[in-house]
């Protein structure tokens, strides 16, 4: 069995197809998924697909960093923010995320002290209510771990879609924090050495969907392209990255999605 640990399946190219890309991810060997939220609204979404797929789907609450933006000229405060997510949090919630920082554009830089302060704001939430978080960081590693040691203790949780460089990870590494890799392992040569520098008990796997298509080896020359929609990524495309990570590790693909699932179940706590 395979678990994708992330994949936003509220958004809306999953809309009149989710049943069938369920189906697809199963016959892939893929069982269960973790969906994040983004913000309120997907939050909520995620926890009533947990619902409504119980046992397959399990909900990730959190507000991303990039909605920020969005926040800054509202009249929330990043306090009641807070509020309004602990309401969201029941039933099938196994984490906080997806949160951390992010400066990939000029916009995101000038806010980086917001940023800073909702995600210390989660990560405390986290450790108040002992869930482990998922963390986006793009080009902000040094911001995030600067939020992350100042906090009272150290939540546990996933450097989530890891793309930073090899000192970076063992940076997340030595905080207790567990590793995913995208499709970005299909086309990055740099991102694919990373993965065999990631300890057995700290490795995860991910789609990102519906971003980060992987390029399917056994379909040469080929590569989506993405932002269409042919290019939308789904769990069942997990398989492919497992394949190419357990290529990688010079193991088996049965022997990868054991020691995988093995991760999963312990630091999201799933049955």
């Amino acid at each position: 069995m395979l678990i994708d640990t992330h994949a936003h399946l509220w958004w809306n190219s999953y809309e009149d197809g989710l049943e069938e890309v369920i189906s697809r991810a199963k016959v892939a060997g893929v069982e269960k998924m973790i969906v994040p939220g983004t913000d309120l609204e997907s939050s909520r979404k995620a926890i009533e697909l947990a619902e409504k797929y119980p046992g397959v789907i399990y909900a990730a609450v959190g507000i991303h960093p990039e909605e920020v933006l969005g926040y800054k000229s509202s009249d929330l405060s990043f306090a009641s923010l807070q509020t309004a997510l602990r309401s969201e949090l029941r039933g099938r919630t196994v984490a906080i995320g997806e949160i951390g920082t992010d400066a990939s554009s000029e916009e995101l830089k000038s806010c980086m002290k917001d940023q800073q302060e909702l995600f210390g704001a989660q990560c405390r939430e986290a450790l108040e209510l002992d869930l482990p978080v998922i963390i986006h960081t793009r080009e902000t590693m040094q911001e995030t771990l600067e939020v992350l040691d100042s906090l009272p203790a150290m939540p546990r949780g996933q450097f989530h879609c890891f793309s930073n460089s090899e000192e970076d990870l063992q940076q997340a590494l030595s905080r207790g924090f567990y590793i995913s890799f995208c499709g970005n392992i299909t086309w990055s040569k740099r991102v694919r050495k990373l993965v065999t520098k990631v300890p057995d008990n700290r490795l995860l796997l991910e789609t990102d969907s519906p971003f980060m298509t992987p390029i399917d080896p056994k379909v040469p020359n080929t590569r989506l392209r993405q932002g269409s929609e042919l290019a939308r990524n789904e769990p069942g495309n997990v398989r492919i990255t497992a394949q190419m990570i357990a290529n990688e590790r010079g193991v088996s693909l049965e022997a990868l999605a054991i020691q995988t699932t093995a991760n999963a179940r312990k630091l999201f706590n799933i049955i």
